[in-house]
């Protein structure tokens, strides 16, 4: 019996990113178990990066000094996603299945490609609020299968889609438990010129709008005024974040708002030596205590700890702290309790799944309100509740701190462990049931006849029905958001985005839908081997990578 060709779209597995950490233990499981033919298509992926992975790896990134790819890449912000190679990977490898899991904007396209009907695909997007967007649900419905990193995302789309959404489980991330284990906190304090006998609370985030800085610091300045002075005194805010950002929290002016000066400590990384170290907040510049210079900045994207030293950081923790509006899931949670370090959240999205599934506290909800960009439903933490947790867990004995350390670290390894998502995946590869074309990749042709004009006195509805139907002979898409939203174009007569309103009429909808349908029928033709395609030199280095690897 021939292999299935498994195609997973995500980022490169040697990225330290949490989508590029979930492509490494699902193609590293995948792989081993001999039963497919694995493909990994990977976005921001080159070839002087990879690592020498037994599966067949294809590069996302334009060829080093090629500009009139590099060119094309940067013409269309989606093709830093796939869109440019996608269909030429799809026609080299002929995938039976394919396999995303990143948010909704990053992989909707996917349900456009030409070859569409000819492969499986499950999608495990991030929900990390409600209500998703219209036009998404109508792709998840389009989708064979849907997984969700969370019970919540699984619940919001059941609500939301009724039931044309096949939701099939939740494939969460897991946890390295050799990695993230607990150390001696107080052995390990020392090591790190930290008070072994302080209480910290910490938060591991990045510094954008959505991580709630500002609040965290307003919540710990309540719980230092209404703990006992026993506590307060030896209580200290951690922040391991970026600073400054250019579009990001201005911490510095939340400690002075808040009167945090000598409460607040981050993490520091030397440019010049590369040690990394916690300090008291030093704004954005601090002396490196190894080198004695003044380049020790907080940790960014371009210089930040290696995956392996951030265990050092959390167990610095007593309790972790994650205070957001919204998660698609929020792995530092789980790194964080791996540690044997109880989880506070916004009892909102993921969150309000992996706060229980850990036995962390949840921070009941303050409000909830409408975000102007996606218009979901965001939620506020109550910050005074915080404060009231914080007080409560503090008071308690060191010896009930670690029997429960102990009992968080069982719970989180008991539910978020990489064999057991893993094999999510792979049950629905070896069970589902191709439908239609799905597989057929050497079936007949099917090009579809494109007019050449549009048909008088049409009214904008038999307008929207005719692009559908005779352009792009898609009918299933009469009622989805995009023949809705192109509805509500005619009769403005423009299209209406975010701060644009731009003229428009039926011979540029035309035109666009009949471009589309053109690429079907090209695409159709190289499939079946009626018009042939040079082999492009990314997917013949792959190839030739891949020979060498296997063969040595």
């Amino acid at each position: 019996m021939n292999k299935k060709t498994v195609l997973v779209m995500g980022e490169a597995h040697y990225l330290n990113s949490g989508f590029g950490t979930y492509t490494n233990e699902l193609l590293t499981r995948l792989h081993k178990t001999g039963k497919y033919n694995v493909v990994e298509f990977a976005s921001y992926g080159n070839f002087n990066d990879a690592k020498n992975v037994p599966w067949l790896y294809i590069p996302n990134l334009p060829t080093n000094g090629n500009q009139q790819e590099q060119d094309i890449y940067n013409s269309n912000g989606s093709n830093q996603f796939g869109v440019w190679r996608f269909d030429k990977v799809c026609l080299e490898v002929k995938p039976d299945i394919v396999l995303s899991y990143r948010d909704p904007w990053m992989d909707e396209w996917i349900a456009n490609s030409s070859l569409r009907p000819y492969f499986h695909w499950v999608w495990m997007p991030t929900v990390d609020s409600a209500p998703q967007r219209p036009e998404w649900v109508n792709v998840f419905a389009e989708c064979d299968a849907i997984l969700t990193y969370s019970e919540f995302g699984g619940q919001v789309l059941k609500e939301q889609g009724k039931n044309n959404i096949n939701w099939i489980g939740c494939a969460s991330p897991g946890i390295d438990p050799t990695m993230y284990k607990p150390l001696s906190k107080r052995e390990h304090r020392i090591s790190m010129g930290v008070d072994p006998d302080c209480f910290i609370v910490g938060t591991v985030m990045r510094n954008q709008k959505r991580k709630l800085f500002f609040e965290l610091m307003k919540a710990f300045r309540i719980f230092l005024d209404e703990a006992p002075p026993e506590i307060s005194h030896k209580t200290y805010l951690y922040l391991h974040t970026s600073y400054p950002e250019k579009v990001g929290w201005d911490l510095a002016h939340g400690i002075i708002e808040y009167g945090l000066g000598g409460k607040v400590l981050m993490t520091y990384i030397c440019r010049s030596c590369k040690h990394f170290f916690p300090y008291f907040f030093q704004d954005a510049l601090a002396q490196c205590p190894r080198c004695q210079q003044k380049t020790a900045v907080c940790p960014t994207v371009s210089l930040g700890l290696p995956v392996e030293e951030l265990p050092k950081i959390y167990n610095l923790f007593d309790i972790y702290a994650q205070y957001a509006i919204c998660e698609g899931f929020g792995m530092p949670q789980i790194e964080a309790s791996a540690c044997g370090v109880p989880v506070a959240a916004t009892d909102y999205s993921a969150m309000h799944d992996v706060v229980r599934l850990t036995k962390g506290y949840p921070v009941p909800v303050r409000t909830f309100f409408k975000e102007m960009e996606t218009n979901a439903e965001r939620a506020y933490p109550d910050n005074a509740e915080f404060a009231k947790i914080l007080i409560k867990f503090f008071s308690r004995s060191e010896d009930d701190r670690m029997q429960e350390s102990v009992q968080v670290r069982k719970a989180t390894l008991e539910r978020y462990d990489w064999d057991k998502s893993s094999q999510v995946w792979e049950n629905y590869i070896d069970s589902y049931q191709p439908h239609n074309l799905q597989g057929q990749w050497t079936s007949a042709p099917r090009f579809i006849n494109v007019p050449t004009s549009i048909p008088p006195e049409l009214s904008n509805k038999d307008f929207v029905t005719w692009i559908f139907t005779s352009v792009i002979h898609e009918p299933h898409k009469l009622y989805t958001e995009e023949a809705m939203s192109l509805y509500r174009s005619l009769m403005l007569g423009a299209r209406v985005g975010p701060g644009l309103v731009q003229p428009i009429n039926r011979e540029q909808i035309f035109s666009q839908y009949q471009a589309r349908a053109n690429n079907r029928n090209i695409i159709e033709s190289v499939r079946v081997g009626q018009q042939s395609m040079d082999r492009e030199q990314f997917l013949i280095e792959s190839y030739q990578r891949h020979e060498r690897i296997i063969g040595s």
